[in-house]
């Protein structure tokens, strides 16, 4: 087998926002080995993650640097691919004489990369999951979202916590008061012990407190904090990765500031409870499919500092224990009985442009080996029965199956065109390409009703449509970029999409107050989210 060489990152919010990347590159190239070299910390989290082989760390001392320079050289890989944005990163690539040496050109490092790949305007606007999966699209690497995921160890080698761990009795829930980049990004230890008090009125929980050696001080004084009655064990700075790991999956709730524990946690599948203040939810808020973001706006937010100028924490000061206890409670209440999702996407010309500058938003959906793009129809499933009138156009795909006979298809399933077939009901003009990439699971689309609405028109008749169909909108999902549109999802207790419009920046700015759940690159990229997480609840 060939060898892929992966520069990953070095911080570990970073390393597991990243591994949709890692997912992506594995199974377009799933006849190579893939190796990743990162910082010492988050080297287990690329060991662990779905088709890496093996995952080393590289150190800052010459001496180490020196032995990592023989080790590559030794790997001899055909590609290496650099998503870490540093000099450093593609000057050790450079050095160890590494072949097809790939990354971003930024830093002023392209003269040491074989091919430099630009940045996108959207990818910036979007999540910083997006950033990375563009790198690969950038590099002609078929690159479909799919939400972080990490297995605890190899079949029969499972991850264990640390020796001695007795969890408290009760409902389970780890506080993470610690964030690595700087003491603005923490919410207030007392506040962080109240939220568990008042839960404790409710629940009968244990408590588990976690983080790194420089996070035992806001722990310490977490644990200090919490009533009597609360059974507490404070772990910070006593546990090494894989035992945290270990530690979270026994867990039922994870609370934590934007930190690199609140993306392990929902990586790992935890219930996720984020609490930001001064950073950007939109960029780097949990891709979790089971999280929940808190956020009260402020002028001053976002902000990029570590430690916060204002000595009343203004970006915290809204976000009261009781209103974060409250949430909470709901977001861990047992679900309704679950009916079919809807999808709103919205349709139609965008405030002040012209329609011939804004047709019907193109949609695209990947299965298997092929990523088939279209327009969502309007009735039940996506379509009318499916996707088109009966499945896919309609008979299938194209009229006859898979374009034979039928558009400017060929055999079926082998052209990169694959005939339009006929429209059924809606829009649902389906042309495909091929794409190599991981399938998103078909029938958990076809179970979501389709629901076009256009920025100009009311939403009330697409409520009424909806209502009809007695979906369930808390699992449902708002595609678009009006923010008026937006906000009828967020009343609803739908699930947000946040769209890139490159031209209208300020878009975003203002979508922070209405915390949609991710920022998509575009209409494609979101409906791909879309489809994870139908895939993937419970």
């Amino acid at each position: 087998m060939a060898k892929i060489l992966v520069r990953g990152l070095n911080w570990l919010g970073d390393a597991v926002v990243s591994l949709p990347a890692i997912l992506a590159l594995h199974r377009a190239r799933s006849q190579d080995d893939l190796y990743v070299i990162s910082g010492p910390s988050t080297k287990d989290v690329y060991a662990l993650a779905p088709g890496v082989k093996e995952a080393w760390p590289d150190r800052k001392g010459l001496r180490d640097r020196y032995r990592l320079v023989k080790s590559l050289k030794a790997l001899e890989p055909k590609e290496t691919v650099i998503f870490q944005n540093a000099l450093s990163a593609a000057a050790l690539a450079f050095l160890a004489g590494l072949p097809n040496r790939q990354g971003y050109a930024r830093d002023g490092r392209s003269w040491l990369l074989n091919r430099a790949v630009p940045i996108k305007p959207k990818h910036r606007l979007a999540h910083e999951a997006f950033y990375y999966l563009g790198l690969l699209k950038g590099l002609g690497i078929p690159a479909p979202f799919s939400a972080p995921r990490l297995t605890l160890g190899p079949p029969g080698r499972p991850l264990a916590p640390p020796a001695g761990f007795a969890p408290p009795p009760g409902f389970l829930v780890a506080l993470a008061p610690g964030a690595a980049y700087g003491e603005a990004k923490r919410y207030p230890a007392q506040d962080f012990a109240q939220i568990a008090n008042i839960l404790a009125k409710s629940l009968p929980i244990g408590v588990v407190v976690l983080g790194g050696p420089g996070e035992a001080a806001a722990a310490k004084a977490t644990q200090s904090l919490l009533g009597p009655g609360v059974k507490c064990l404070n772990l910070a700075g006593r546990t090494t990765l894989p035992e945290v790991m270990a530690v979270l999956a026994q867990c039922q709730l994870l609370v934590a500031n934007d930190s690199g524990l609140m993306h392990l946690a929902g990586a790992l599948g935890l219930p996720t409870v984020a609490l930001f203040g001064p950073t950007n939810p939109l960029a780097t808020g949990p891709l979790g499919h089971k999280s929940l973001v808190l956020r009260v706006p402020a002028l001053c937010s976002p902000c990029r500092h570590r430690q916060c100028p204002k000595p009343e924490r203004v970006c915290f000061l809204g976000l009261t224990p009781l209103t974060a206890a409250n949430k909470i409670l709901k977001f861990i209440a047992p679900p309704s009985p679950r009916g079919p999702a809807a999808i709103f996407y919205q349709v139609g010309p965008q405030p002040g442009s012209s329609p011939s500058q804004a047709p019907d938003v193109p949609l695209k959906i990947v299965l298997g080996q092929h990523s088939y793009h279209g327009d969502l129809g309007d009735k039940g499933g996506l379509g009318d029965k499916g996707l088109g009138d009966k499945g896919f156009g309609d008979k299938g795909l194209g009229d006859k199956g898979l374009g034979q006979g039928d558009g400017p298809g060929g055999e079926a399933g082998q052209s990169p065109t694959i005939g339009p077939g006929d429209p059924g009901v809606g829009k649902t003009e389906f042309k495909a390409k091929t794409e190599a990439g991981p399938g998103l699971a078909l029938k958990s689309l076809a179970n979501a009703h389709a629901i076009p609405v256009s920025t100009g028109q009311s939403l009330d008749e697409a409520i009424e449509k909806a209502k009809s169909l007695s979906l369930n909108f808390a699992d449902s999902f708002w595609l678009g970029e009006d923010l008026a549109f937006l906000d009828w999802g967020k009343k609803l207790g739908g699930l947000t999409v946040l769209l890139a419009n490159e031209k209208r920046p300020e878009t975003f700015r203002a979508a922070l107050d209405q915390l949609p759940t991710v920022a998509a690159p575009d209409m494609a990229t979101g409906l791909e989210w879309v489809a994870d997480a139908l895939a993937h609840r419970d």
